[in-house]
């Protein structure tokens, strides 16, 4: 009795995760009724990724929590619990306060964006007595470095005349000559971990930096960016002074209009989205023993500083001896030079047609269940052969 294990990412702005497994496994059930199917999501963070836990993650609980938006208007943004590895986990999305879906990006927008909400969840979690958080990285549209999480958390900025500034301004914004209480923020997570789920190498500042690589996709104008980028740069150097911690080159901190850095500064650690994900859905043990496994998503490509979380559950099968196939909607020219070589990669299109057409649900669905088809019955084929 062959086991077949199924654990797709959304096809973005076409079908979700649990759209995609089911698609899959239909269409395996009508070749080979006598398959026995596991399925499991898999998500690159932000908000999809919630759902995918809360799907297929264990004993996760939903926290309902009310608090700001990036322009400090209220917004419903709860997140989730769970035990892992033997200690009360949070997990939250940084979309689910900060998601560029709720501006209209621009210059306006740029100057006032703040991470403020994303700190006030993370107050809440502590509260809760969270011991390790996850933060689920991706589509936001922050442009403050991070700094208004801080700041919800105790730090406080201070202008040219030593006036506090208020919670409802981008800190960057505002061009603060000093900050206190940063030490003592950091010691209350002196016992707490904090994982930042990304795959971007992208540092905090700098020509590589979060401004520079996101500013103006979220509204800046040139000189905006170069200022706030240079103000990221002296935040940073405040680090080194008060805490003797140098982060400037750490990968991946720009993540988020620099949330990544600001959440280092509070101690916390880069993870790959795929290795998390993967744990928190319990793929590895759903491997075992399987014959195949099957992953897809919209779009597959190789880059080997910034892997997609398709790529790392591919390998975690590659590890664990199982044959595995990703099924795409469209295979960037990158996979030319994937170095997996057990790992078979699929378009899902028949013939030639418009992006629009593609993304049409029916027509990927139709498409998904062909090709599921035909991987099934050669799998069939090898087997019988052996």
């Amino acid at each position: 009795k062959m086991k077949v294990v199924i654990a797709a990412d959304a096809f973005k702005d076409c079908l979700s995760s649990e759209e995609v497994n089911e698609a899959v496994r239909e269409s395996i059930f009508k070749i080979d009724p006598e398959v026995e199917v596991v399925t499991a999501g898999i998500s690159d963070g932000a908000l999809d990724g919630l759902d995918v836990l809360k799907r297929w993650g264990r004993e996760i609980e939903e926290i309902p929590f009310k608090t700001t938006d990036l322009m400090g208007r209220p917004v419903d943004a709860p997140y989730l619990t769970t035990n892992y590895k033997k200690a009360p986990l949070a997990i939250i999305a940084t979309a689910s306060t900060a998601g560029k879906h709720r501006i209209l990006p621009s210059p306006g927008s740029f100057i006032r964006a703040t991470s403020f909400g994303l700190g006030t969840q993370i107050r809440d979690a502590l509260g809760r007595g969270a011991k390790r958080i996850l933060i689920l990285t991706g589509e936001t549209g922050v442009s403050d470095g991070g700094l208004g999480l801080l700041q919800a958390l105790g730090v406080n900025f201070y202008d040219e005349e030593g006036h506090l500034i208020g919670r409802d301004k981008n800190l960057l914004a505002t061009n603060f000559k000093e900050v206190r209480n940063l030490e003592s923020v950091v010691q209350q997570f002196n016992h707490v971990e904090i994982m930042i789920a990304t795959n971007t190498d992208r540092p905090y500042a700098g020509y590589r930096g979060a401004q520079r690589t996101w500013g103006m996709d979220k509204g800046g104008t040139k000189k905006q960016i170069e200022v706030f980028d240079k103000r990221m740069d002296g935040f940073f150097m405040t680090v080194i002074k008060e805490l003797n911690l140098d982060l400037r080159d750490v990968a991946g901190l720009g993540v988020d209009g620099g949330i990544g850095g600001a959440l280092a500064v509070l101690g916390g650690q880069i993870v790959p989205t795929g290795d998390i994900m993967a744990n928190l859905v319990g793929l590895p043990q759903k491997l075992e023993d399987a014959d195949l496994f099957i992953t897809g998503t919209g779009k597959i490509s190789h880059h080997p500083q910034t892997p997609h979380v398709i790529n790392q559950v591919l390998d975690l099968a590659t590890k664990m001896s199982v044959p595995a196939v990703a099924i795409c909607g469209q295979v960037d020219n990158s996979m030319r030079h994937y170095p997996n070589e057990k790992v078979a990669v699929f378009s899902i299109q028949r013939r030639p047609s418009s992006l629009r057409r593609s993304m049409e649900t029916r027509y990927a669905i139709v498409n998904i269940k062909i090709v599921t088809r035909n991987i099934i019955r050669l799998m069939n084929m090898a087997r019988a052969e052996k």
